[in-house]
């Protein structure tokens, strides 16, 4: 298809109903959320959607919302991401399906104001941005929200955490009192459950299982050593054939900051992904890792928010994850659309029985490396025993006709 072509195909697009866009983009099968979603959506009805990460949740929303969108140049629908990365994502993903008419702009943290403000001029009918962003701009009058039909909220579970519960709920009352609310999520919280505590809304529930999901490829292993060692085994891992490049988690930044500082030492380049570091050099760290220049991306759970590269081949687990949902979401990162992935946990002894609860029902298989390869434990057969008691022969008697060895007395 030439140029010309795809844009007479694009511009006729908006007559189509939801199920063609799909088969003219290759997609002849819906994941499980997208098939569950698509016509409430499209009904106009308010949605709680819980789904594993790298299930199809972006475009779940993103087609029926584009099938309802007229290129009016008024504001229909905004999308709010806890991250910049997964703001700029969303936006790649409008873009990429939308017809050209339409005209989409992400206002993220991090990029230049004053050129966000120059770009909204051109009067958007769909907005995508991170709360902090998109609070300032409507206090300055610059982003109007009052003709706003659907409101997106993307990883929604952190969205309604309590440290961001009122930065989310103070965006919401900017819009109108009729709209359509939807909340996608890979984990759900309190909060998330109880949603129209906070926020006005009557949605209906829709829940994906892990069994049902695209992540069925995903093998989840640990490796145990003690605490102090395990940098060094970071160190051998990036020099093994088969598990030298992984997004390692961390739990603090300043944990991240040594364990970076401790491998640069031992010649294994590394980038941090840090949530305080400006747009361009969160870019510069994560280009690298997907040119396979570095090894290891060292990341935060609050870092990795939207976080999506492609073919991740290893996640690491440096500091054991605190909660399933916070497993569920690290793990995610790998394995997206039915590809093959492996999550790997460094925990010590003590730490394997916390790392088996908060994996739940995922088979947890021992690795080892073992001549430059990680492999997993092979586990030494056991000896069959049999049940039956062992006869034992009876020893036969010597010349004197005694059993003992002693003479006879005369």
């Amino acid at each position: 298809m030439n140029r010309t072509q795809k844009n007479k195909w694009l511009s006729e697009r908006t007559l189509m109903n939801t199920k063609t866009i799909w088969e003219q983009h290759g997609f002849h099968t819906l994941t499980p959320i997208q098939e569950k979603t698509q016509e409430l959506i499209k009904e106009g009805t308010d949605v709680v959607a819980i789904s594993p990460t790298g299930t199809g949740k972006t475009l779940a929303y993103v087609v029926p919302i584009l099938e309802r969108v007229k290129a009016d140049k008024t504001l229909q629908a905004l999308i709010v991401a806890p991250s910049q990365e997964l703001a700029q994502q969303i936006g790649a993903v409008i873009r990429e399906w939308k017809t050209p008419e339409i005209r989409v702009q992400v206002l993220a943290g991090g990029a230049n104001v004053k050129r966000q403000v120059e770009k909204l001029k051109e009067k958007p009918e769909i907005v995508v941005g991170t709360p902090g962003r998109l609070l300032e701009l409507s206090k300055l009058r610059k982003l109007k929200l009052h003709q706003v039909e659907i409101l997106v909220l993307d990883e929604a579970d952190y969205l309604l955490d309590p440290e961001q519960l009122n930065n989310t709920r103070e965006l919401v009352k900017k819009l109108p009192s009729e709209r359509q609310v939807l909340c996608f999520s890979a984990t759900k919280n309190k909060n998330l459950e109880e949603v129209n505590k906070w926020i006005n809304m009557q949605p209906t529930f829709v829940e994906v299982s892990e069994g049902n999901s695209a992540h069925s490829n995903v093998t989840h292993g640990y490796i145990e050593c003690p605490t102090r060692k395990r940098d060094e085994v970071l160190r051998k891992l990036a020099f093994s054939e088969n598990a030298n490049q992984a997004l390692v988690f961390v739990n603090s930044i300043a944990n991240a900051a040594l364990l970076g500082e401790k491998l640069a030492y031992h010649q294994v380049p590394v980038a941090l992904l840090s949530s305080d570091a400006h747009q361009t050099e969160r870019k510069k760290a994560i280009d690298l890792f997907k040119k396979g220049q570095i090894p290891f991306l060292l990341s935060t759970d609050v870092a990795q928010r939207g976080l999506d590269i492609e073919d991740l081949p290893l996640v690491i687990h440096y500091d054991i994850a605190d909660s399933t949902e916070q497993y569920t979401h690290r793990s995610g990162r790998t394995g997206r659309m039915g590809k093959e992935g492996l999550v790997l946990s460094l925990v010590n002894g003590r730490e394997l029985r916390d790392l088996k609860k908060v994996a739940g029902k995922h088979k947890l298989v021992q690795f080892e490396l073992y001549a430059g390869q990680l492999k997993p434990v092979t586990q030494p057969k056991k000896k069959e025993v049999s049940s039956k008691k062992p006869t034992q022969k009876r020893k036969k008697g010597n010349k004197n006709g005694n059993h003992r060895g002693f003479k006879k007395s005369n």
